[in-house]
């Protein structure tokens, strides 16, 4: 697998399926798009989501801390 160096942005994160306790076989994916976007397959299901804020939207919310 191509190693991807560690990342950090802020964003929306959406949690599609619970997670089962436990280990299993499973198939594992994982898909970053130029826009930032990150998909976390397991099973060929997207299990998490990733959606970066925007620069404008993380200014914002900054603002309102």
């Amino acid at each position: 697998m191509k190693e991807v160096p560690e990342t950090h942005q802020k964003g929306m994160v959406s949690i599609e399926q619970d997670l089962k306790k436990g280990t299993r076989l499973k198939d594992f994916g994982i898909q970053i798009a130029k826009d930032g976007r990150i998909w976390i397959c397991i099973d060929g299901i997207a299990t998490i989501r990733f959606k970066p804020l925007s620069k404008e939207a993380f200014e914002f919310l900054k603002k309102e801390e």
